[in-house]
């Protein structure tokens, strides 16, 4: 195990840590990092006809009942719910589920807008800078206003992202290859049906999403405890589906934990909630074809540390967003190359960690047959790269399936493994308990759940469904000189 790896003794979850993965510096590699920690989710069908999404099959899911959560009753009755009211709260929340992933869909679409050089010829905007920019340059009135609900009132869009948004109507009128482009014209023409409406639209989306950026970069970090001020905004955001290959090595840490503890595991069936697609990031956009990247990275840590063979594997990602599963379906039947790149820089006194380097350099090896190691690289903008095919043979391990994991559970049989990391911050308590009770379910006796969630109150939930914490360790991604680390943390369950 890495030298710099802490066991954490207390059998309760940390409270979150404001070091991990710091977001104030809106011109850093720390800015850059911050998505790393929130953003993955589950899936709804519903949405994908919406969009004239063709999913290839119906969902084997089905939605929570009272029954189901009986280890809340208590718990749930104090929040004010009942038998008689959970129906309707579960299908609420579902509904405000579908709504949250279109949000989350338009802030990526904004994002999109703001970064492409593709898109337009214009210097690309940073988010946070023309958020920065935007609310700043509003008379008091008028910043309290728009800080209440994310209307314009009055206020004007600046002069380059109006011409950005200009460019990007033009654009969708064209035909195009282009997989991003492709997408958005859909969610563009389901959203503003009529053309003559999609700039002033788009341009009310822009201070939306540009409200939550502000809040966060700025707002929460003026706070007295700004990681639970962040953590509060994520939620009611929309859905994101942001997704980062540094992602993977927190959960390739859980992994090797579970086999140091039990060398005769053997994992067959696993389900990864809220895998995610890297559409287009709040920051450090690169206009290369989008990708998932936990499953596989996934599939080849399982096979890496030998917990799984990969004759017996079978790899099941759920997300609340049909286009992430309409993806992952996708490429099961035409296997990827990926192209593997870090989201942080190492530049401006950061330094990848050793231990993140050796992962890296080792990342996909196994995603081939036979395995074979492929060289990582560094580019001129500090990022390692390295690009890996995934073998026809490792391709067939991975099913895509909707889940809405707080409402919804898989009616599969039951997995020796699920993760769910950088999704759990968008629930609130009462969600959270759906999920966990969820989760639980899912799991077979003696199955692992691997997360990265800090809030303690998970820790109780977990405990009352019979499925414990275990262990935890906390890990470094990168060094900064002069500020915090870089790093996130993973927690263990197993189900008695």
């Amino acid at each position: 195990m890495p030298s710099r790896l802490v066991l954490l003794s207390n059998p309760k979850h940390q409270a979150p840590n404001p070091n991990a993965l710091p977001t104030a510096n809106f011109q850093s590699n720390a800015q850059r990092a911050s998505r790393l920690g929130v953003g993955h989710w589950a899936c709804v069908g519903i949405w994908s006809l919406v969009l004239g999404i063709c999913l290839t099959s119906q969902a084997p899911n089905r939605r929570v009942t009272w029954s189901d959560v009986a280890a809340f009753h208590e718990r749930l009755w104090a929040a004010g719910l009942t038998g008689d009211s959970f129906h309707s709260y579960v299908a609420r929340t579902h509904d405000e589920n579908v709504r949250r992933v279109r949000e989350g869909d338009l802030d990526h679409l904004i994002f999109f807008l703001l970064q492409s050089r593709r898109l337009s010829v214009s210097p690309a905007i940073e988010p946070a800078l023309s958020a920065k920019a935007l609310v700043e340059g509003m008379d008091e009135p008028t910043r309290k206003a728009f800080l209440a609900d994310g209307l314009a009132h009055g206020a004007r869009a600046p002069a380059d992202v109006t011409g950005r948004i200009g460019a990007l109507v033009r654009a969708l009128d064209k035909p195009a290859a282009d997989v991003r482009l492709i997408y958005f014209k859909s969610l563009v023409e389901t959203a503003f049906p009529d053309r003559n409406q999609r700039q002033d639209g788009l341009t009310r989306e822009y201070f939306r999403a540009m409200r939550f950026v502000y809040e966060k970069e700025f707002v929460a970090q003026r706070a007295a405890t700004p990681a639970s001020a962040v953590a509060e905004l994520y939620r009611t955001r929309g859905l994101s589906t942001d997704t980062a290959v540094e992602a993977g090595y927190v959960v390739n840490l859980g992994l090797q934990i579970i086999k140091g503890l039990a060398a005769e595991r053997r994992i067959r069936r696993v389900l990864i909630v809220g895998p995610g697609l890297d559409l287009a990031p709040r920051t450090g956009l690169r206009d290369t074809p989008p990708e998932s990247y936990q499953p596989w990275a996934v599939i080849d840590a399982l096979l890496a540390t030998g917990l799984s063979r990969a004759g017996e594997l079978e790899v099941t990602a759920a997300d609340i967003n049909p286009r992430v599963v309409d993806h992952l379906r996708r490429a099961r039947a035409a296997p990827p190359r990926l192209l593997l790149a870090t989201d942080i820089v190492e530049k401006d006194g950061l330094t990848f960690s050793r231990e993140y380097r050796e992962y890296f350099a080792d990342l996909g090896t196994w995603l081939s047959t036979p395995p074979e190691p492929v060289r990582a690289e560094e580019d001129d903008e500090g990022r390692l790269r390295k690009s890996v095919r995934v073998s026809a043979a490792l391709a067939r391990v991975l099913r895509a399936e909707p889940l809405d994991i707080v409402t919804e559970r898989l009616t599969a049989p039951p997995f020796d493994l699920v993760i769910a990391t950088n999704i759990l911050p968008y629930f609130d308590d009462r969600q959270l308990a759906l999920a966990a009770s969820n989760i639980s379910a899912m799991l077979a006796p003696g199955g692992v759940f691997l997360h990265n969630e800090a809030r303690p109150v998970l820790g109780d939930l977990t405990t009352a469904l019979g499925l414990p914490f275990e262990q935890s360790r906390r890990t470094t991604i990168a060094t900064i000189t002069g500020s915090a680390p870089l790093g996130d943390s993973i927690f263990i369950h197993v189900k008695r």
